[in-house]
């Protein structure tokens, strides 16, 4: 499983942006895709490999949305495989899915389904 983040260094010039994913890479990080924004300015997609304990399964977040009552497990936020599977992502807030979604690195809104 995959920790996704979207990394959009506010007025960063391409040298600057490409010191800070090389710092983040340095921590992990992967670049997926990096991709200019609709302001001229440029937004990464990164990714790294979560460890996650033995008590939430590959579908983490599914996971603890069913079990959060009992609340014996916790997912960190993040970007994850969109569960409904209408887009690629869909960021978890901690405690819910969010109407965040992406897809080919654009950002969308789109409600989440109960």
């Amino acid at each position: 499983m995959f920790e996704y983040v979207a990394f959009n260094p506010y007025n960063a010039s391409p040298e600057a942006m490409a010191n800070e994913l090389t710092k983040k890479s340095s921590e992990g990080w992967e670049v997926v895709e990096i991709l200019p924004t609709f302001d001229g300015r440029y937004c990464a997609f990164l990714r790294r490999p979560v460890s996650l304990s033995s008590e939430v399964v590959a579908s983490a977040p599914a996971a603890v949305a069913t079990s959060s009552s009992s609340g014996s497990a916790s997912v960190p936020a993040a970007w994850y495989a969109d569960p409904s599977g209408r887009y690629e992502l869909r960021y978890w807030n901690g405690k819910e899915w969010t109407e965040h979604v992406a897809r080919s690195g654009q950002q969308f809104t789109d409600p989440p389904v109960a």
